[in-house]
């Protein structure tokens, strides 16, 4: 059973707020328009300006990376699945082919290792995230063994959840709001086909109701193979998707990225808000084409045909988004490929285009980097595909 929780008054309080609070923000030269449809709905429109001025942007400085390319110690990871900061700013890491929990402490410095593969407590079989929790303890969601494993900081196992796994979604859509409540998916089969909902706990981990992810509302071709040993789609290159995310707020917010649109769904699955910025399309280049060929030559070597027709001219502006602590919103850009991961349009709760950050670094997205009291947390990858942990102060210019 699903409940609304909002408001249009609320809506309405936030962005009347928000609007009077915009040079706190970076500056009051915003161009864009907020409007409230008669379902309540709110709708903000960014131009492709930033309220940022120039030389008002956000910067990221790297202060700390852990990682090594080789050797035999802790620090060099395998794959890297999840991470966790604990209010003493100690670094969780968990590598997935060791099935393992890396601690860190505030300067890179290897403390402890936590668990093991195994199905007993404190064991791991196939664990998809780790999150710091309402009570202050690490928590890790193993779907494998059907249990979300509690920690304290000291790396005492404490105790089991029980949780509905024995299936695994990368990367994990499940967490925590700001209330302590949790968010687990549960794949659901019924008249519509196949699809997922996210069962919501209470802090006492009773489940209350379920939320239904929004659908695509765009139909997405793919190039499909049907033979005897199966049925195989493709995706088709530089075509857009929707991704959706739990919000801190226990809202879901969804991204089209080829349209360039945020918006957000509350329990009772009704759209609250939505947030759009004017952008110029990416063209697919003779060099994406050829490195289309290759990323497709699985397909192709098993008998599937391309039409490439199909392929669009342009690429989508967008692909993924995050959170910050102070409920921002994160959105990874399009860029050349020698810059993918490294430039992040930044907008404010309410949904006006602050501007864009660039990071020096390349930033994945799984697992979902941790943002708090001005410092990002996140994994990295070098040219060789080896994972790293980085630490990064961001700067935050003073407003005019």
């Amino acid at each position: 059973m699903r409940h609304a929780l909002f408001t249009v008054a609320v809506l309405s309080g936030l962005v009347g707020a928000a609007c009077g609070s915009s040079a706190g923000r970076g500056g009051a030269g915003w161009l864009g328009t907020i409007d409230t449809l008669p379902s309540g709905q709110v709708v903000v429109a960014n131009p492709a300006d930033p309220i940022w001025p120039e030389g008002g942007e956000w910067r990221v400085i790297e202060e700390l990376r852990i990682g090594s390319v080789t050797g035999d110690g802790a620090d060099v990871f395998g794959r890297i699945n999840g991470l966790a900061v604990d209010p003493a700013g100690r670094m969780w890491v968990f590598d997935s082919q060791a099935q393992e929990l890396r601690v860190f402490d505030a300067t890179g410095a290897h403390v402890r290792t936590v668990g093991r593969r195994g199905g007993g407590p404190g064991e791991f079989a196939q664990a998809v995230r780790v999150e710091l929790g309402p009570d202050g303890n690490i928590w890790v969601m193993d779907p494998q063994n059907n249990r979300l494993s509690v920690f304290d900081t000291a790396g005492v196992y404490l105790e089991g959840k029980p949780a509905l796994g024995g299936f695994i979604i990368l990367p994990w859509p499940g967490r925590f709001d700001a209330r302590g409540r949790y968010y687990a998916p549960v794949p659901v089969t019924g008249r519509d086909g196949f699809h997922m909902d996210m069962v919501r706990y209470d802090t006492a981990f009773t489940p209350m109701d379920t939320l239904r992810p929004p659908d695509d509302p765009v139909e997405r071709e793919g190039f499909e193979l049907r033979s005897e040993r199966g049925h195989i789609v493709a995706g088709v290159p530089f075509q857009g998707r929707l991704t959706w995310r739990i919000s801190p707020a226990g809202t879901i917010w969804a991204l089209i990225t080829d349209q360039y649109r945020l918006f957000e769904v509350g329990p009772d699955g009704d759209t609250l808000r939505t947030i759009t910025r004017a952008f110029e399309p990416i063209p697919v280049t003779a060099a994406d084409l050829e490195q289309a060929r290759e990323d497709l030559k699985w397909f192709t070597d098993q008998g599937g045909r391309v039409d490439w027709s199909k392929i669009p001219d342009t690429k989508p502006p967008v692909q993924t988004f995050f959170f910050d602590d102070e409920d921002d919103i994160w959105v990874e850009r399009v860029t050349s490929s020698d810059m993918r991961g490294r430039v992040f349009d930044v907008f404010d709760p309410v949904g006006r285009y602050l501007g864009a950050v660039r990071l020096p670094f390349a930033l994945t997205t799984s697992p979902p980097p941790v943002v708090r009291d001005g410092v990002l947390y996140g994994v990295t990858r070098d040219e060789l595909d080896v994972a790293y942990v980085v630490r990064a102060r961001i700067v935050k210019p003073e407003a005019a």
